[in-house]
């Protein structure tokens, strides 16, 4: 008699765990925030400057190829209301001081 209650009580404790919502986890957002407004205002031949005021300072700059700057964005636990970017990975190439190409993946 003394076991069945056990189990029971054990089996009531273990599957209340299971009742309680998931814990919250705040959204993590990483990276450089675009918007389409600032997507179209983006053109070849602009300078390195002028890029950077627009977009802000890129989140990855190769050591081995100076000319080739990454927009990164990710979000992690996203919510509804987090701000979604335009562009997760955007690829700019400079020839000397002016812009390019753009790669949009």
């Amino acid at each position: 008699m003394k076991k069945s209650i056990l189990v029971i009580c054990a089996l009531f404790s273990l599957s209340a765990c299971s009742l309680f919502p998931p814990p919250y986890k705040a959204p993590v957002t990483q990276g450089n925030l675009i918007t389409k407004d600032q997507l179209s205002q983006l053109k070849v031949g602009m300078t390195q400057s002028q890029v950077i005021y627009l977009l802000g300072t890129p989140m990855v700059r190769d050591s081995f190829k100076p000319s080739e700057w990454h927009y990164i964005y990710k979000v992690e636990y996203a919510a509804p209301e987090t701000p979604k970017s335009a562009v997760s990975n955007l690829t700019l190439m400079f020839k000397g001081n002016n812009l390019a190409e753009i790669k949009n993946d």
